[in-house]
């Protein structure tokens, strides 16, 4: 009796994870994904980059989490992010309570042929890239009341505010917009608008 009674106790001490591999595949490159679960929370742990079946790099990622409900072809995005012609990569990092997603970002460095962690690119949420006007446009929402566009620029391989755009509700039925830019390094209201 003992001995059972310290079956049960012992595997229900353990935590239940299950771990999947999620595969992404760009041009010649193919992108496997380690994901650990433990319960309902969730994290990638490993990234594989294999080109042309062939791994070339595997990248430990810094601390990411979200849902095990969370679709896997919404975690991770492949595609140009310095406007170099070249494939690079971003990680959601978590999910947040609003709409303004973080990410991990990594940048391929073509003299080393491999995939570079990337802060300078961290406060960036939500990103879109315009290839066009080769700019980073960043869509946000403070509260309940205000939501935003910053417009970033690359400076030596750095993304860098230039202007944001803001719509807001004060109170009193008041709407207003705003125009900051960016001028010697300070973001200054340049425009501002009530109706």
């Amino acid at each position: 009796m003992k001995k059972v009674l310290f079956i049960l106790l012992a595997l229900s001490s353990f935590k239940l994870f299950s771990q999947e591999m999620i595969v992404f595949y760009k041009s010649n490159l193919e992108f496997q994904l380690i994901k650990v679960c433990n319960g309902e929370n969730c994290e990638i742990i490993r990234i594989e980059i294999l080109k042309d079946g062939q791994l070339t790099q595997a990248i430990i990622p810094d601390k990411n989490y979200f849902n095990k409900t969370f679709p896997n072809d919404q975690l991770f995005v492949i595609e140009d992010m310095n406007f170099d012609e070249k494939l690079d990569f971003r990680l959601m990092e978590f999910i947040p309570a609003g709409p303004n997603i973080p990410y991990l970002y990594w940048i391929f460095n073509p003299t080393n042929q491999v995939f570079q962690s990337n802060a300078n690119y961290g406060e960036i949420a939500s990103p879109e890239f315009d290839h066009k006007k080769e700019e980073i446009n960043s869509t946000w929402r403070n509260g309940c009341c205000e939501h935003g566009r910053d417009v970033y620029k690359l400076k030596d391989g750095i993304p860098m505010l230039e202007e944001r755009f803001v719509t807001g509700h004060a109170s009193k039925n008041v709407d207003y917009h705003e125009h900051w830019k960016v001028e010697n390094g300070v973001l200054k209201l340049i425009e501002k608008e009530t109706e």
